[in-house]
């Protein structure tokens, strides 16, 4: 009985946390064409504008696709 009743407490708990929402890196605020997770991707050496940090999904909703280097 007490263990089913934990595991029940246990299970609403952990149900109840939101996932955290990954972050990518942009190669300026407009004008990028991929997204990359890495900081330091191959991809954006030739970046000359500041990096962004957004989520991913604002970065899918700006119609922006993986960069090939981390697919």
């Amino acid at each position: 009985m007490k263990y089913s009743l934990l595991l029940i407490v246990l299970f609403v708990f952990l149900s109840s946390f939101q996932p955290l929402e990954s972050k990518v890196y942009i190669c300026g605020p407009t004008g990028a064409k991929k997204y990359h997770y890495k900081e330091n991707c191959r991809g954006l050496t030739a970046c000359r504008h500041q990096l962004t940090k957004v989520s991913l999904s604002q970065a899918q909703g700006y119609g922006l696709t993986l960069c090939g280097w981390e697919d």
